[in-house]
């Protein structure tokens, strides 16, 4: 009888031990939406701080007026940047200049030394096939003569050395130094329309006269 018992027993563990195995070709049952969220969930991570950009800045020379090629002039003296500013303008995309002067650009080019002047714009081409210029200073009391004397003797100088670039002869010629008072102007602005110049070198010639005329006209027109 015990041995009948104990045979019995044994049975009854193998069945229950057969129930709980999974059966053959059975998978075990996916993972839940919630089980799957919690093994795939990340962090979330910071955004990283984008660096601060800074605002150009321009030369130590008051009021800012674009100076074209990125760079930017601050003219100090209000009536020679609102010049400045009237002469572009003037121009409009016709107007060649796009490089601002330093003040040590200014002395090594013109020769005016910063005991000469309280203000001033140079202007002048971003490539030396080319020549416009637009200068205006505003001269220390006294000083003004002087300044008229050496951006006349840059002009003459421009003219003898044209012959590297003889087409620029027009605009050299056109050219002129220009002082109503205390404030004296360098202005080669003036090319030569293209019909001019198929007609000849003196129709070119008072072509760019005329053109160098328009910034002389409105320089004048704020000192009447």
């Amino acid at each position: 009888m015990k041995k009948r018992t104990l045979i019995f027993a044994a049975a009854a563990l193998a069945a229950g031990l057969t129930a709980c195995a999974p059966k053959a070709g059975e998978t075990q049952p996916p993972a839940t939406i919630e089980e799957t969220q919690e093994m795939t969930q990340e962090p979330a991570t910071e955004d990283s701080d984008e660096p601060e950009t800074q605002e150009p800045g321009g030369t130590e020379n008051g009021e800012t007026s674009d100076g074209g090629a990125g760079e930017t002039a601050q003219i100090s003296d209000e009536l020679l940047g609102k010049v400045y500013t009237a002469v572009k303008e003037a121009y409009g995309e016709k107007y060649v200049p796009g490089m601002m002067f330093d003040e040590a650009m200014l002395e090594g080019t013109f020769g005016i030394s910063k005991d000469q002047y309280d203000s001033y714009v140079a202007e002048g081409p971003m490539i030396s096939v080319h020549v416009e210029t637009f200068v205006g200073i505003k001269a220390k009391e006294g000083k003004a003569g002087d300044v008229a004397k050496e951006l006349e003797a840059y002009r003459k100088k421009q003219i003898e050395e044209a012959v590297q670039y003889p087409m620029n002869m027009t605009k050299l010629e056109a050219s002129q130094v220009i002082t109503h008072g205390d404030y004296v102007f360098f202005v080669m602005l003036g090319g030569a329309d293209m019909e001019a110049e198929e007609q000849g070198a003196d129709a070119a010639l008072k072509s760019a006269k005329e053109n160098n005329q328009i910034a002389v006209d409105v320089i004048a027109g704020f000192f009447k």
